[in-house]
């Protein structure tokens, strides 16, 4: 992503590319989202003001990795995300690699989370030269507790197989689950300072709406 554009634009390019490159997958894609939205899917998630619900999940070495301990650390940014196939999500962390500097001068970090085994969490993390953890949500259990995980249904089967994503490979179940993006900035005290929760994942939190969160948790 260029430096002077904003995810926002990067997404909607990337969109744009699929409409015309991948009209079929796109078609379905229109269709989940409508799906998800008239469903309301992802309301229940927590919001700015509510206490994140904590974890300890593997990063993509094998080591737990928990709030508690990031949030020792200070204020948290985390990314949940559908998995190393995922073009859109790619694009989100690229992103927020690029502000990771500045989310550090104001002693936080960043973690992203997939339901992607180990091995696909580390593709992602080197596929994309990301510095922060990538941590692995096994059978989606922490998105569920925060009503983010959903059905895209059977449609979406053989069209992910024409194009090479095996997500049962990837997660290593056949559920077919995957959680809603959403993005999160937490405070030390384990408070949401900011959240970002949209069932379309074609878009995404700002990384500067981010760096602005997390600028008034250090004031």
């Amino acid at each position: 992503m260029a430096a002077n554009n904003s995810l926002a634009d990067a997404l909607s390019g990337y969109a744009s590319y699929l409409d015309n490159k991948a009209p079929v997958t796109a078609r379905a894609y229109d269709r989940i989202v409508d799906r998800l939205v008239g469903a309301k899917a992802g309301e229940t998630a927590p919001r700015q003001g509510e206490t994140l619900l904590p974890f300890r999940l593997p990063d993509d070495g094998g080591r737990l990795v928990s709030s508690a301990e990031l949030l020792a650390r200070g204020p948290l940014v985390v990314s949940m995300n559908r998995g190393h196939w995922c073009s859109f999500c790619r694009y989100e962390l690229e992103a927020l690699q690029g502000i990771l500097p500045k989310v550090v001068e104001h002693g936080g970090s960043i973690i992203a989370i997939t339901p992607e085994r180990q091995a696909f969490a580390k593709k992602l993390k080197s596929r994309s030269h990301l510095e922060f953890p990538i941590l692995s949500d096994v059978d989606n259990g922490y998105a569920l507790s925060l009503g983010l995980a959903v059905w895209y249904g059977e449609e979406i089967k053989p069209i992910f197989a024409g194009i090479g994503i095996d997500l049962p490979l990837y997660q290593g179940n056949s559920g077919w689950l995957v959680p809603i993006p959403a993005t999160f900035v937490v405070a030390p005290n384990g408070r949401i300072a900011a959240s970002f929760v949209d069932a379309d994942f074609r878009r995404r939190a700002e990384p500067e709406e981010i760096l602005a969160a997390i600028s008034l948790l250090r004031r």
